[in-house]
């Protein structure tokens, strides 16, 4: 890398970006007019409320109730007795249901005797604000005045009020600091915030550096400079990077100049604010910042690998909506209350930046946490900067067909016969697929879990099916429609029954280090199966996935990501994509790293039925364990003892090598030689 190109390019890229005047917009003038505009809105609006509440007068009517107890009632009401402060007056109505129904009251009261006791009840419409606000109101007097009416009782038969009526009473005693209470309640909203200012602050900038360059036609001119690909993706990424850190350093300090006005507001109003140090939080914000700058890098580099895909501003936009819906939605995991910074929270993007600034503002230091997060928001940056590089070495993502040019939204008629599935188009119908399981399948399930389970799997295998006809592709050579030989098959079973045992040694680690995710995993299985028998089982849990399941992904998605990626990269993305569609974190390496001997089985192979068949053994030797595991001795702990652990990786490291050996295909290995 040439330092001295690279500085030129970063700023050319950075003179570019600040010409856009959304980006200056939203890094500097946005922070700093929004969040003093919105603390004083809220303060108004919230002032308001207040004020509506106190000077309006609610209405309310009375129903069959006694005079005596209307006007004891009205009297308490109208009294300072209870110190509370409600303007509620009394109407004369003729029908007061009908008139709450209309509104033109806002509660009405009735009465019912038990005994020496007389019950108030409170008529009122929830979805009406005024009427739900005066039934609170009522339901606090009433209290109230029963409470005064036993003390009243209680001392006119000369007997103690406190010892009969509050023998015991309960008073609490707040250890935590006064920086402590506020930090818990800013721990929620102040990451969102800062999350949200990083994405917008790259958004622009890395919107402009990608598809605004192939907008205006001018990426191709850069490419064509005597410099390096990586000096050019360096300067680009640095820019974007350096826009968001200043966003976030620019709303950094209009935050904290809104914090130092309010905290001046309520010391002036407040004795008790006097022992409120600012000073206190200073570490706290220091080490957050450190990480928030991790953070920004790598928010920076995945915001511009989405935007590379696109060919306009507008595109682009387009794209970025899901990022900032999946960062926005994670962030709100700060307001969730009992969610801690873990080291296996600290792995999760987003969430462990909101986690960490949570924890430190209530003076939590674990630094080993805090270098944890740090540590992966890091690598996550470098992956992703990885990922940007690859998209820049590839001519086809750059200048070929956008994700926007998806057949399937095309007339069928002006689609060429033997078209090649797309990327896009796989990634279609698996969103598809997805929202079928979740919601279809969710919603058959609260009738039968079985139709709940067959159902979405119908759509896996169907979908694909559907698109490869409707785009005119070539079917067999798509899902890889042909007989394989023997010597295929046979290596197909060795390499699923090496493949299983490495699959289940990995899956019984994850089980020990989550155990908690494991049985909520086996609860699922056992809800699902019920009393079904085993050969039903068999064919719902195993033969309908190992068809439908090796459709979408070693057919059609395979199909369509190697035809524009390396075969390896190609593998291990459908891979990763399979695993993720079984919506268990516990299941998702095992079950990638199964998706890997699954597409070389296919490919070596080149029949679709290998794949197919090595699925079908493993999920149903995983029924056999379900059923009669407990009937052999060395399956029936869940646990894996030390001898079965033991014989399970020899199988392993023998059947997985003999496997790969029987699978290759001699004539390609052959015609190899050959050449």
């Amino acid at each position: 890398m040439n330092y001295k190109i690279l500085r030129t390019l970063y700023k050319k890229e950075i003179m570019d970006v600040l010409r856009d005047k959304k980006t200056i917009f939203t890094m500097v003038v946005l922070p700093v007019i929004l969040y003093p505009l919105l603390f004083f809105v809220i303060m108004q609006v919230v002032s308001m409320i207040n004020q509506s509440q106190q000077e309006r007068t609610y209405k309310i009517a009375y129903l069959d109730v006694a005079i005596e107890d209307k006007a004891a009632l009205n009297d308490w009401i109208k009294g300072d007795e209870d110190e509370l402060d409600y303007k509620i007056k009394e109407v004369e109505s003729a029908n007061p249901k009908k008139e709450l129904d209309d509104e033109k009251i806002d509660a009405y009261i009735t009465t019912t005797k038990k005994e020496k006791q007389v019950i108030y009840e409170i008529h009122y419409l929830s979805a009406v604000t005024n009427s739900s606000t005066v039934c609170d109101m009522l339901d606090d007097e009433i209290d109230s005045y029963g409470k005064h009416i036993a003390e009243k009782n209680a001392a006119d038969l000369g007997l103690d009020v406190q010892g009969v009526l509050y023998p015991v009473k309960s008073e609490s005693d707040d250890k935590s600091s006064n920086e402590s209470s506020v930090g818990s309640i800013l721990g929620g909203i102040i990451p969102f915030l800062m999350i949200t200012a990083i994405l917008m602050g790259s958004m622009y900038p890395a919107i402009d550096t990608t598809a605004g360059e192939k907008e205006r036609g001018t990426l191709e001119t850069i490419l064509t400079l005597p410099v390096g690909n990586m000096d050019l993706i360096m300067s680009k990424f640095l820019s974007v990077a350096t826009i968001s850190i200043v966003s976030v350093l620019v709303n950094t300090i209009s935050m904290g100049a809104v914090a130092a006005y309010m905290f001046a507001t309520i010391q002036s109003l407040s004795d008790g604010a006097a022992t409120f140090k600012l000073s206190t939080f200073v570490p706290a914000i220091l080490i957050s910042i450190v990480c928030i700058v991790a953070f920004a890098l790598f928010m920076s580099a995945v915001v511009m690998c989405v935007c590379a895909f696109a060919k306009s501003f507008k595109e682009a936009n387009n794209y970025v909506t899901p990022v900032t819906l999946i960062v926005m939605l994670t962030g709100y995991i700060g307001f969730i209350p009992n969610i801690e910074l873990t080291y296996k929270t600290a792995l999760i993007p987003v969430a462990n930046i909101c986690l960490l600034m949570k924890t430190l503002l209530v003076f939590k230091y674990d630094f080993s946490l805090i270098l944890a997060v740090l540590l992966s928001n890091v690598i996550y940056a470098f992956i992703a900067v990885g990922i940007l590089a690859k998209i820049y070495n590839s001519e086809s993502i750059l200048f070929g067909e956008s994700l926007s040019g998806i057949k399937l939204f095309e007339r069928r008629k002006n689609i060429k016969k033997g078209s090649v599935p797309t990327i896009q188009e796989s990634l279609l119908i698996l969103v598809v697929a997805l929202l079928v399981m979740v919601y279809l399948g969710g919603i058959m399930s609260l009738d039968n879990p079985i139709y709940g389970v067959i159902i979405p799997q119908i759509f896996i295998g169907g979908l694909p099916l559907f698109a490869a006809f409707y785009i005119k592709a070539d079917m067999k050579k798509v899902f890889c429609l042909k007989l394989p030989s023997i010597r295929h098959v046979i290596g197909s079973v060795i390499l699923v029954i090496g493949s299983s045992c490495a699959v289940m040694l990995i899956a019984d680690l994850l089980a020990y280090l989550m155990p908690d995710r494991n049985s909520a995993v086996n609860e699922g299985f056992d809800e699902i199966l019920g009393n079904m028998p085993f050969a039903g089982a068999l064919i719902l849990i195993a033969l309908t996935p190992a068809a439908c399941e090796e459709l979408m992904f070693r057919g059609y998605m395979l199909t369509a990501f190697k035809s524009k990626m390396k075969l390896p990269m190609a593998i291990a993305v459908v891979s990763v994509l399979f695993g993720m569609t079984h919506l268990s974190l516990i299941r998702l390496l095992p079950t990638s790293l199964l998706g890997v001997a699954l597409a070389y089985a296919l490919l070596s192979s080149e029949s679709i039925v290998c794949s197919s068949l090595m699925h079908f053994l493993n999920n149903g030797f995983s029924v056999f364990i379900m059923y009669y595991g407990d009937k052999i001795p060395a399956l029936s702990n869940e646990d894996l003892n030390r001898p079965v652990a033991v014989t399970m990786v020899i199988i392993a490291f023998i059947c997985i090598p003999l496997g790969i050996f029987l699978l290759k295909n001699e004539d390609k290995v052959r015609v190899n030689k050959e050449g």
